[in-house]
């Protein structure tokens, strides 16, 4: 039986209801768009104290119920005891880091000089091949590598005011950091009642709407993304003990710079790892190209092995699903997008699952059902009068 068409009452409530969803819908890409990155730099101390206290809320509130001790004191040893481990390792990390970049700083004009140096020998080589080729093809590959070369002397010399000009900024860095110690102490201390103040200022319909937020949110950020750092964390030691024991030049910021590359969707050490070990063999060095592969394969072992415990189904998305995301989030917001396209994409999917637009989607389809009994009604009456 055919679906008949709506009472005009209906029609108007259905319609009123799609442009108010639209309203929203737009308002919040507006203001995401305008405000979203303002607001986050603004808010970003506090909103890491959040987190933190989330994390670290399980093991307070046990400790606060079987021992009475009061939560002021906990929050404080707990802080205390978190910054000093991560601190002590961060700061052999960061003052590692920071030696090799003062050196490589100190050290550039050798260091480029000696690239450039490696380039002409690759040039060499492959000049030996190309005799082979016609001599418009060997026109078009010299001028290639000159462009090559003198884009990545400009971008180095981009680069290394860059860096020293990041160093500039750590002044705001550590202030932003004490914010959050204090931010983080005075939530820690009275997570409970705040808690209970935010509940009872926020109505019912919106704690519903911002619990399925918050789980799929926490799926999307705490499973995802804390999976991959975690194989990222895991790709950096295996180059830092890999360059370290073939005795590579600056390893442990080569190791995170990898490692970030890694993280990044598409991409992975192996796009940097693959030529370096190609260049080596064409320069005749097969110790270090050996070296290379021997961690390049350590890498895809560990991702093969370890990557499907870690990151289990979190995703859960069909390869052409990432893939799109992926792709819409390089061509909207750069790297950051890329990383953060499948997020949003699995955020929506939980969010789908949860519920959350069903009633959007039942009034779409009320809409389209509506609109094909008009269209067959309209057909059934001019097929009458004729």
């Amino acid at each position: 039986m055919e679906n008949s068409p709506l009472t005009r009452p209906q029609r108007r409530m259905l319609w009123m209801r799609l442009g108010i969803r639209l309203l929203i819908f737009v308002g919040v890409v507006l203001a995401l768009i305008l405000l979203g990155r303002p607001v986050l730099e603004l808010c970003m101390p506090f909103l890491f104290a959040l987190a933190f206290t989330a994390a670290t809320e399980p093991i307070l509130r046990f400790i606060h119920t079987r021992w009475k001790i009061p939560r002021g004191i906990l929050s404080l040893v707990m802080i205390l005891l978190v910054v000093g481990a991560l601190g002590g390792i961060l700061t052999g990390l960061v003052m590692k880091g920071w030696h090799e970049i003062a050196e490589l700083y100190g050290n550039w004009d050798e260091m480029w000089a000696a690239f450039q140096n490696i380039y002409l020998q690759l040039g060499e080589t492959t000049d030996k091949i190309l005799t082979y080729f016609p001599e418009n093809i060997q026109n078009i590959i010299h001028d290639l590598s000159d462009r090559l070369l003198a884009w990545l002397n400009e971008l180095a010399s981009r680069i290394v005011p860059k860096t020293t000009s990041a160093a500039r900024s750590i002044s705001s860095f550590v202030m932003a950091f004490l914010f959050f110690l204090m931010a983080w102490f005075f939530t820690a201390s009275d997570y409970p009642n705040l808690r209970k103040t935010v509940a009872d200022c926020t109505p019912k319909s919106l704690r519903a709407i911002w619990a399925q937020l918050r789980r799929a949110f926490s799926a999307a950020f705490g499973g995802y993304i804390r999976a991959e750092l975690t194989i990222s964390l895991g790709v950096m030691i295996i180059l830092a003990v890999g360059f370290g024991i073939m005795g590579q030049p600056y390893g442990m910021l080569l190791a995170f710079l990898l490692a970030v590359l890694d993280f990044i969707p598409i991409l992975g050490a192996g796009t940097v790892l693959v030529p370096w070990m190609i260049v080596d063999v064409i320069l005749g060095d097969w110790r270090k190209a050996l070296y290379l592969l021997i961690i390049w394969g350590i890498i895809c072992l560990f991702r093969r092995v370890v990557e499907p415990k870690i990151v289990g189904d979190q995703t859960g998305l069909h390869p052409l699903l990432s893939l799109l995301a992926i792709y819409v989030g390089m061509r909207t917001a750069g790297v950051l997008g890329m990383i953060l396209g499948p997020v949003f994409l699995i955020m929506m999917r939980n969010l789908w699952r949860a519920g959350m637009f069903r009633d959007t989607f039942g009034d779409i389809t009320m809409a389209a059902n509506d609109m094909h009994a008009i269209l067959h009604s309209r057909r059934e009456e001019t097929g009458g009068k004729n």
